[in-house]
């Protein structure tokens, strides 16, 4: 967390809060997905993608709660990135 912090020039990173987490993105720890970005309306999360998980065929999370998974292409996933108004930053981890 505190490499990836530097690289995001961020003073400090951290898991998100239960509360927080609700509020903003719509899902509960253990169920944070990219899909919750569309539930962040007011565009309060910095999507960070890892440039290894970008070159696999398929990505697979869950969508919006962890009893099921769904798999996206991650051309498809950075459209729906986009369509969510956010503008990821893809970082090697």
């Amino acid at each position: 967390m505190k490499a990836l912090g530097k690289t995001l020039s961020s003073a400090r990173l951290s898991f998100g809060k239960p509360e927080l987490l609700l509020k903003t993105l719509g899902v509960t720890p253990g169920s944070v997905t990219p899909f919750a970005l569309v539930n962040d309306s007011e565009i309060q999360v910095q999507v960070v993608l890892d440039a290894k998980m970008m070159e696999m065929d398929l990505l697979n999370y869950h969508p919006l709660t962890n009893h099921m998974t769904t798999g996206i292409c991650p051309s498809d996933l950075r459209k729906f990135i986009a369509d969510c108004g956010h503008t990821p930053v893809t970082v090697t981890l």
